[in-house]
């Protein structure tokens, strides 16, 4: 199998993960100068270990390929001189987050990797993002900071639709349909995942050096706070009661421990995984109110992350994936 050529699919996906990897590290250096629990400091220790030891991985398969090591983020994208930023133990609920993303990621990675050795590296990668994910979990479990969904009052037996209303989310004589529970943990998911974005939008329009940079995560802020309203005034419209899951804290530090390109790859894979989920959860909407709902959202972030994308053009941060031959500049070039 070493023989065989790495395909695009697997030199790209190869490339996604390194630039993750490197940025959660950068974090993680951050976070493990400024924790004061010992178990958080232990999660971020063995985490920060084990992602390196990936990285060193995929840098040697690059080498093997003849392509360059991307550049991904170094020593240059964290300050390790800054002060805390985020707080009561914003550092886990953050990289319970990230090991969200990265499960989603490497899943996918997997179906995409056709060499043994991918095929090995990304099914070890979604192992130890399991772990990690479990552990953050567990840890948040045991500070009271692990809030639940809504919970089920009864069990109905089972029932099949019979009336086509059941897919109507605004009938025009009386009430709408209640969420089911599948409806219900893809919301719920949502408001959990951006109230954290939002914490880490605020922090990042706290410290960020450049003004546009620093406009530009304040309307993440307004965003993140625009899902949260929205999505949960549709589940209160149902009378459902839930607890709003804990967002940490922050200092009032203005010393950004991140470079602002740091900081706008992590907004923009925030929105990635945002865009995934919220089509994911489409997909499984039964109602027909809430895909034109999660819509409009997934447009505001859509056009969101464009406007991102450009101000990291513009600034020369967005590092380009490898290419493919370009034919027809060759072709033009013959003329």
């Amino acid at each position: 199998m070493k023989n065989i050529q790495l395909t695009a699919s697997e030199i790209g996906t190869l490339w996604m993960t390194y630039q993750q990897k490197t940025m959660l590290l950068r974090m993680i250096e951050h976070f493990l100068l400024h924790t004061e629990d010992k178990k958080s400091k232990k999660i971020m220790m063995g985490l920060h270990k084990d992602i390196s030891t990936f990285t060193v991985k995929i840098e040697k398969l690059f080498i093997q390929e003849g392509h360059s090591i991307p550049l991904g983020y170094t020593e240059q994208d964290v300050n390790l001189e800054a002060p805390k930023l985020f707080d009561q133990h914003f550092d886990i609920m953050c990289m319970k987050l990230m090991k969200a993303i990265s499960m989603g990621m490497h899943v996918l990675h997997v179906n995409m990797a056709y060499r043994e050795d991918l095929l090995i590296l990304f099914s070890d990668l979604t192992a130890l993002t399991q772990k990690y994910y479990n552990q953050c979990s567990m840890y948040l479990a045991e500070k009271g900071l692990f809030t639940r969904p809504p919970y089920l009052s009864n069990d109905q037996g089972i029932q099949f639709v019979i009336d086509k209303d059941y897919f109507r989310g605004n009938k025009l004589v009386g009430d709408e349909r209640v969420l089911n529970a599948i409806e219900v943990a893809h919301l719920y998911h949502a408001i959990e995942n951006n109230t954290i974005g939002l914490t880490l939008m605020i922090g990042f329009a706290q410290s960020a050096k450049e003004k546009d940079i620093q406009d530009y995560f304040l309307k993440g802020k307004k965003l993140a706070n625009q899902v949260v309203d929205d999505i949960s005034q549709i589940m209160k419209k149902d009378d459902i009661q839930f607890t709003k899951p804990p967002n940490g804290a922050l200092t009032s530090s203005t010393i950004s421990p991140f470079s602002d390109k740091l900081m706008m790859y992590c907004t923009s894979l925030l929105c990635s995984f945002s865009l995934g989920s919220n089509a994911f959860g489409t997909a499984f909407s039964l109602r027909s109110d809430l895909p034109l709902k999660v819509a409009s959202l997934g447009k505001s972030i859509f056009d969101f992350a464009s406007e991102g994308a450009k101000l990291m053009a513009k600034y020369g941060w967005m590092e380009e994936p490898p290419q493919m031959i370009d034919r027809r500049a060759i072709m033009k070039s013959k003329k």
